[in-house]
Order: structure tokens, then sequence, then C-alpha cells
């Protein structure tokens, strides 16, 4: 079961490594489907797919948190929390949970690819830089940090999902396709 411990791997990395490994994963299929794709000229993209200056980002979907942290139950909140928040593609729609895809620059890049990691897939979705402003159903915020300009986020959920499926879905990956397309010696006979 090589392809769950990669996965539960995956799941507990840091942000910049996680980022790194969705960017990794998405050239991988992306060479296998004939692209052309470099490594950015700067920090403002991550990939220049044919041609193109796109942008990747990942997220791991979890249930919502119902923590409630107040002054008087803090230890006992915690030590009886759920940590098993994980979620499966099928229960996708049926359960509350929150994905956040931030830091989008979108007059930096023309496509912003976005994976969401659901704990027996990996969901890719593709969406042009305009559209991620002008689509009101995304519901993209310009801002995300006080101060940060041109920097924004939306948020996929349960009750957004199938708009995005709808409209900008590519495909799934199973954690075996996944392990297969990060595998070393398969990176490097691309």
């Amino acid at each position: 079961m090589e392809e769950i411990k990669l996965r539960d791997a995956i799941f507990r990395l840091q942000t910049r490594q996680f980022g790194s490994v969705a960017e990794k994963l998405l050239e991988s299929i992306l060479i296998e489907l004939g692209a052309v794709v470099k490594k950015s000229k700067n920090s403002s993209y991550d990939r220049e797919i044919d041609g193109l200056n796109d942008e990747i980002k990942g997220s791991v979907v979890r249930k919502k948190c119902p923590l409630k942290l107040d002054n008087g139950n803090i230890i006992e909140t915690l030590l009886n929390h759920e940590t098993n928040r994980f979620l499966k593609f099928a229960d996708a729609q049926k359960t509350k949970w929150d994905s956040n895809i931030q830091q989008v620059k979108p007059k930096l890049f023309n496509n912003l690819w976005y994976m969401l990691f659901f704990y027996d897939c990996v969901a890719i979705f593709k969406i042009n830089s305009s559209q991620v402003i002008s689509d009101k159903e995304i519901s993209y915020s310009p801002h995300q940090h006080r101060g940060n300009e041109g920097e924004g986020q939306f948020h996929v959920t349960e009750e957004k999902l199938q708009y995005h499926l709808d409209n900008y879905f590519v495909k799934t990956l199973t954690y075996r396709e996944v392990y297969d397309k990060l595998d070393d010696k398969v990176i490097s006979k691309n």
C-alpha cells in the first residue's frame, strides 16, 4: 500500500512543500499528455505550459472543523477534537467542508490549475485568469491579507463543488496514479 503511505505523507506536508508536490504532479501529467512544460522565468507564476504562464495550486480537503474555543474549554475541546477530518470524493456534496485556494494573483498568469486532494483521489481543475475574476460563482475575493495588492483567494465547498465540476473540471487521479506520476523513474523518462 505504498500509495496510501504517499497520500498520508502528502497530507502531512507544510504549505510550500505541499505546493511543490502539486506542481510536480501536474507537470508530470501534462508532459505525459504532450504539453511543453518549462520552469517559470520568475516567481510570479509556477510553470510555462505550451507557451503560457500558468499557476498551480493545491489544497487538502477536510471536513469543517467544529472546534469552538473559548476561555473555559480550550483543553477539553482540543483533547476531544475529531482528528480524522479527511473526506472521500463520494461524500463531498453531502458533508460540510471548505478548501481555500489562496495567494491567487490573476494578473500574473494565464491559467490557474487547482487541485483538491480528497482522501481517495485528487480532482484537477483549470480556469482562465480572467474567469477567476469575472465568474461570480467562483466568488474570488481580491483581498487575502491587509495591504496585499493583486492577491486574493476563493473557496471551494460542498455547495460549490458541482459548479466547479461542471465548468472547470479536468480529471481525477487515484493515489495509485499519483504515486506512478511522482515516481522518479517515470519523471526522469520525461
